[in-house]
């Protein structure tokens, strides 16, 4: 699979947890990539694990986002 077409699928994974309105609650960056920890309003958990450096870039900004919504 292509960089491009890896980091698509990565981002999709990313929409769909905020657009079920998950919030990213913890991030352990490793040598394999990224792993985020999102937290759903009713209790709900899940972990994805981001492998291209432009999916992490989006998550940083979506995580930028989310913290502007707090304040």
């Amino acid at each position: 699979m292509s960089e491009h077409a890896q980091f698509m699928l990565e981002k999709q994974k990313l929409d769909g947890f905020v657009a079920q309105k998950f919030k990213i609650v913890g991030v352990k960056e490793d040598l394999s990539g990224a792993w985020l920890q999102f937290e759903h309003p009713g209790g709900e958990t899940a972990t994805l694990h981001l492998k291209t450096a432009n999916a992490r870039k989006y998550y940083a900004s979506l995580l930028i986002r989310q913290g502007q919504e707090q304040i």
